[in-house]
């Protein structure tokens, strides 16, 4: 029994070690992947585009096709002669099987098609990896949430312990006669207010937690080893900001995936086009038969046919040219899409660029405002210690060090969701998103 349960502790810790291995943020990253429905829908969309490739493909290979009928046949004849009206009757099976080979030579719809296919295929692709780059980005973002938010807990909850106590000293000092009523009321208000930050802390850290576990299918709780990186553990730098857009501007799976639109318009286009033109098929067919028409009444034939098809579209009442006017627009369309997307990739960019950078300025400045609260801080406690300053100068310099802790914790998720944000317009298999993610969940581990 004693042995049983040292196993049975063994595999215990053996488990918690796991799930809390689980909460690496490649290992995040992995679980969302797993449970994302949108996710889901590209791979599944991504797929069914691949498949037209084989649909635009077999209209160019060999059609083979096999058809056996078989009918009970009962006919009466009539014959009018100068001996009178002769009537003959015949009950059969009328069979008939043919095997048929159509091969298209000259099929340019076809042609345009498959290429078309291809492209589709393609854009699949694309769309499948920029749907994972925004899932990278939203589970580091619920990642980093859960961080920030216990931080902010963290630090109301150190504030709580100096304002409760600064709130009971003024109450002494009143019942001693040594305080005033003003004083006493003002602790009271400052400690509510901690209460009520603590509190909203605390609520909002629930919430992200159950949207982290939403997200991911996590236990949140194996987080509690690691903190939110500080602003200069993980930079993106200046020098990297023209290979960044480099990458961007060449290989943004948004963009990929409006040229292989563009291309898949083009050759829609094309398609169209080729409906004017003619189609050339070679045919051939062996046929087997009995009883299936009025002459072979009571025979069996063979017979084998070999030759070509050819179609001319001669007037098609206008509908041909109408399609290829539409191909055509659309087309145009897409190659504007196309250009609007780079418009905007480069905007995003330009944009998140300049707020990651303006982040990191004001995080530096808010960790200089923060160690100043602190030494400020340090520096009412001596004089509480000597008797110069107030239980409620100390409160003051608690709330103080909360603000400014807030105010740090703040830009340091907004500056680092701006970072996924910048990378998510990249394919996660550039090098960058794997050295960012290394580093930031090695940042988060320190």
């Amino acid at each position: 029994m004693r042995h049983y349960y040292l196993v049975l502790g063994f595999v215990s810790a053996a488990i918690l070690g796991l799930s809390a291995q689980a909460q690496d943020l490649r290992n995040v990253i992995a679980a969302a992947q797993d449970r994302d429905a949108s996710l889901q829908s590209a791979a599944a969309n991504r797929e069914a585009a691949s498949e037209n490739i084989g649909i635009a493909r077999s209209r160019l290979l060999p059609q083979l096709s096999y058809q056996d009928s078989r009918q009970q046949l009962h006919q009466r004849t009539t014959q009018t002669t100068s001996a009178g009206p002769q009537v003959r009757d015949f009950d059969g099976v009328s069979l008939s099987r043919q095997l048929s080979l159509r091969q298209g030579v000259i099929r340019p719809r076809d042609v345009a098609g498959y290429y078309a296919g291809e492209a589709q295929a393609q854009y699949g692709g694309h769309k499948y990896d920029s749907a994972l780059s925004d899932l990278w980005s939203r589970s580091i973002g619920a990642w980093l949430d859960v961080l920030a938010a216990r931080s902010l807990v963290d630090a109301y909850q150190q504030t709580l312990k100096a304002v409760t106590e600064a709130a009971q000293q003024e109450v002494k000092r009143v019942d001693r006669g040594d305080g005033t009523r003003d004083a006493r009321a003002e602790a009271q208000a400052q400690l509510e207010q901690a209460r009520a930050m603590l509190m909203d802390a605390r609520i909002a850290l629930k919430a992200r937690e159950r949207a982290y576990q939403l997200l991911t299918n996590l236990d949140p709780v194996t987080l509690d080893k690691k903190r939110l990186p500080s602003e200069s553990d993980v930079l993106l730098t200046e020098a990297q900001r023209e290979e960044l857009w480099a990458m961007i501007s060449s290989a943004a799976p948004e963009l990929l995936a409006a040229k292989a639109m563009e291309e898949m318009n083009l050759y829609r286009m094309y398609q169209a086009a080729s409906d004017h033109l003619p189609t050339f098929d070679v045919i051939a067919s062996a046929t087997q038969a009995q009883n299936d028409s009025t002459n072979t009444l009571g025979a069996t034939y063979n017979s084998r046919q070999m030759g070509f098809q050819l179609v001319v579209p001669l007037i098609a009442g206008g509908g041909i040219e109408a399609t290829r006017r539409q191909a055509v627009a659309t087309y145009q369309a897409s190659l504007a899409d196309k250009e609007s997307m780079l418009m905007k990739l480069d905007n995003q960019f330009s944009s998140d660029w300049a707020s990651q950078a303006g982040f990191l300025e004001r995080a530096k400045a808010a960790r200089s405002l923060l160690d100043a609260a602190k030494d400020q801080r340090r520096g009412v406690e001596l004089g509480l210690a000597r008797g110069l300053r107030s239980w409620g100068d100390l409160s003051n310099a608690e709330l103080l060090v909360a603000r400014r802790a807030t105010d740090l914790i703040n830009l340091q998720l907004s500056l680092f969701k701006t970072q996924a944000r910048v990378l998510s317009l990249t394919s996660v298999q550039s090098p960058v998103w794997d050295s960012w993610v290394k580093n930031l969940d090695l940042a988060s581990s320190q």
